[in-house]
């Protein structure tokens, strides 16, 4: 047998030396998981709190879906279909954003990806060109690494939780003019925080102000990139909306990314979407064609067929945001009793999605990094958290995510009862 293992060639070492390869790294968060593994594997217990996923014992996927897969594959749907995918799903979302939001948009203005990354993915290729700008507002998820790939000029905007951890109006005022793309995700991965619709609404209507500017000079507009995962996971008195229903006219410059992985506890089914302006959807499924980053047929149609069942797709969601805000109220109740107690942590109130921004003032105590603090919580406490230096928030701050995907009632209870005893044993 050939060993290649040590084989290595000037032209690859010349491949990776490109800028669009040499700068890209691996997710922290799946760093921090592997880690995980590693620590269970070796007979460690971990309560992990880390990864954005579900696990199916507590969130199964609708059994809708899991019907309808299994008949799809049994009625000969196993052939390719449209590059923009099939048209039963497309008419189906279509329907639901009549439905939920009040925007016609025509099944025609959707393109279907294997999950939501395929069209997030093709929007940046779409609006960005190299040597273009394009902003994030920090913490966010790594939308940074689709800039890296267009070899953009990426520009991080931090937030602070005064602002619930979203961009003020004035801060994106700021940033317009100097950029093609802007991305905004509600509510947010990792902080679990939902924009203010009236924060929304002035973003929105910033975009057409500047947007009529540009026309004057022939610039190209300014796009924006609404990643709306999400959306169906927000808690009690707080409101979703769509920067089109706000501000109509800024419909020409929006991109609305979805998909049922967070939703429907389907992240495993890969089937996502792009809602865009119509004339613009040739151009994303152009893009996904040549990726080839279909969804799976059968998983399409099993998705058009619950969401064609408002009523069960509603009393679904019902039971899942129950099983989600009950884990995160356990969750931020037992950090605020926790500071009643006097100990140095906090969190923000759980607003939506399946996280729960968490505060743990030990910077200064025995540790200089959130990394410092993550470590310690992991190895002395057993419980696994992600740091906002993970979503690209470069401050030393004390504040980490938590998730509530992939654990019971009792494995949040214990988690809190090892993370009090290890901040007090550092306190002590």
């Amino acid at each position: 047998m050939l060993d290649v293992s040590n084989y290595t060639s000037h032209c690859v070492a010349e491949a990776v030396s490109r800028p669009r390869v040499a700068s890209l790294k691996a997710s922290m968060i799946l760093r921090i998981v592997w880690q995980v593994r590693d620590l269970v594997a070796s007979g460690h217990e971990v309560f992990n709190l880390t990864i954005g996923d579900f696990d199916p014992r507590y969130y199964p996927v609708p059994e809708t879906i899991q019907e309808e897969v299994a008949k799809a594959y049994r009625d000969g749907y196993t052939n390719y279909q449209p590059a923009d995918g099939a048209l039963e799903l497309r008419e189906a979302i279509d329907e639901m954003y009549q439905r939920d939001f009040g925007l016609n948009y025509g099944p025609d203005a959707i393109c279907i990806g294997s999950g939501a990354r395929p069209p997030l993915y093709a929007t940046y290729s779409m609006f960005v060109d190299e040597g273009d700008a394009c902003v994030s507002f920090l913490p966010a998820w790594n939308n940074s690494y689709y800039s890296q790939l267009m070899n953009a000029e990426h520009h991080y905007v931090p937030t602070t939780a005064s602002s619930n951890f979203h961009p003020t109006v004035e801060q994106v005022e700021a940033i317009l003019p100097k950029v093609q793309l802007i991305v905004l995700n509600s509510p947010l991965n990792p902080t679990g925080t939902v924009i203010d619709p009236n924060v929304l609404e002035g973003i929105s209507k910033a975009i057409v102000t500047e947007n009529n500017r540009r026309k004057k000079t022939g610039r190209r507009p300014v796009m924006m990139l609404f990643d709306q995962v999400y959306w169906m996971l927000v808690a009690d008195g707080y409101t979703h909306a769509s920067p089109v229903q706000l501000v109509p006219e800024v419909a020409p410059y929006v991109v609305h990314i979805d998909a049922i992985s967070k939703c429907f506890a389907a992240t495993g089914l890969r089937v996502g979407w792009g809602v865009l302006p119509k004339e613009l959807q040739p151009k994303m499924k152009a893009l996904i064609g040549h990726m080839g980053a279909w969804a799976a047929h059968p998983e399409q149609i099993a998705t058009a067929k619950f969401l064609r069942k408002p009523d069960l797709m509603q009393q679904y969601m019902k039971d899942m945001r129950a099983k989600v805000s009950i884990r995160l109220q356990l969750l931020y109740d037992g950090v605020m009793d926790m500071k009643q107690r006097g100990l140095p942590v906090d969190a923000i109130a759980p607003q939506g999605a399946l996280y729960l921004s968490f505060y743990v003032g030990l910077i200064g105590e025995r540790f200089t990094t959130n990394e410092d603090i993550r470590n310690f919580l992991l190895l002395e406490a057993g419980v696994a958290v992600v740091p906002f230096q993970a979503f690209d928030m470069p401050d030393e701050n004390g504040w980490f995510r938590m998730s509530v995907g992939t654990c019971s009632l009792g494995d949040l209870t214990s988690a809190l009862e090892k993370i009090e005893g290890a901040v007090r044993n550092v306190l002590r």
